[in-house]
């Protein structure tokens, strides 16, 4: 049995009342699955939900407006490993990949590259790098973090494949680090 909504008995008078509330129940139970673009097409009701099929965007409606809410995205977040450790010398070695399909994009959050036993100075000649293809998408030196919404040098976005996270390290010494970096891949 189902109790949200309203089944009249027959030969109930004015049973088109309690269908009627079910219809504006159903208007908040049932998401709007559309593309983004389209969003100002639906009214949006109190309680109800519309998903962008093509951005992820999750929004829900409060009577006037449509409210983002967040974003159904696979993420890719924290450490890619643990602390490993790079002989000096190396010059942008691969230490991940990440494989987008023809319609994602990768979006970058933050980047950190902690060095074991360096807490106190950054390391300016140890960097983690992505790169989209031959270009640097962003960066971080040794012992740093950044955010991409801090960053003047613009969006930490790639849309084609493959995406490669690599470790450079001058440092003239090995040093044990963990390369972080923080991610959402979107349609």
């Amino acid at each position: 049995m189902n109790n949200r909504y309203t089944t009249p008995a027959k030969g109930t008078v004015d049973w088109h009342i309690p269908l009627n509330e079910n219809f504006e129940q159903l208007d908040r139970d049932v998401e709007i699955r559309d593309v983004e673009a389209n969003r100002s097409e639906y009214a949006p009701v109190s309680g109800g939900k519309f998903f962008a099929v093509d951005s992820g965007a999750m929004y829900t409606g409060n009577g006037e407006s449509w409210n983002l809410v967040g974003y159904a995205a696979r993420a890719v977040s924290g450490n890619i490993g643990h602390f490993v450790n790079y002989a000096d010398g190396l010059t942008d070695e691969p230490v991940n990949t990440f494989l987008l399909d023809s319609v994602e994009r990768l979006e970058i959050t933050r980047l950190s590259f902690p060095i074991k036993g360096n807490d106190e100075t950054p390391v300016g000649d140890a960097v983690l790098r992505v790169n989209e293809g031959d270009s640097v998408i962003a960066e971080v030196t040794g012992n740093s973090l950044k955010i991409a919404n801090t960053d003047a040098s613009g969006s930490w976005v790639a849309t084609e494949s493959p995406v490669t996270v690599t470790v450079t390290n001058l440092t003239g010494g090995s040093i044990a680090a963990i390369p972080k970096v923080w991610a959402n891949i979107r349609r």
